[in-house]
């Protein structure tokens, strides 16, 4: 479950920083995790960041920095513009694409985007030369055999 989920990746011991993006089934379970190494929560480091029906926090944005503190670039700022501009009942799969390969987010090291509706079981990933089409079919009318052996192959796609 969402709760277990950040929990154990809260407490885990990690070799380097990371920063983790956690999404449940539910309304509002979302968590934005800024990991440091060796099991340790520095003071500087951001607290477990969450969704809030409370406080009216229905987006987060996590860029290559931490949200407490100082952009490293213009992306944050910008992206975070765009969102307040927003409503949440815009927010869809295609959506967040268009928002995460927009201007300002996307840069020319981005290596894929993965979007994923837990409540669903929707997953897909994009590389930087895709847009968000449907995947494409083989010949045979099934999908295409990349996709079948990718790890990140839809559920209605993977082999049992």
């Amino acid at each position: 479950d969402f709760e277990t989920a950040v929990q154990e990746f809260w407490s885990s011991n990690l070799a380097s920083p990371q920063y983790f993006i956690i999404a449940g089934k539910g309304p509002y379970e979302g968590a934005v995790l800024s990991m440091d190494r060796g099991g340790v929560h520095e003071p500087s480091s951001p607290p477990l960041l969450r969704l809030s029906k409370e406080n009216n926090t229905w987006h987060m944005l996590q860029t290559n920095d931490d949200m407490t503190g100082t952009p490293q670039d213009y992306r944050r700022p910008l992206e975070n513009s765009m969102l307040e501009d927003s409503v949440q009942t815009q927010v869809r799969p295609e959506w967040v694409f268009a928002q995460m390969h927009g201007v300002g987010l996307k840069d020319m090291i981005t290596v894929f985007t993965w979007i994923a509706v837990p409540e669903t079981g929707f997953h897909r990933t994009v590389l930087p030369n895709e847009t968000w089409a449907l995947p494409q079919t083989s010949a045979q009318g099934g999908t295409s055999s990349a996709l079948e052996r990718s790890f990140l192959a839809p559920r209605s796609l993977a082999k049992l």
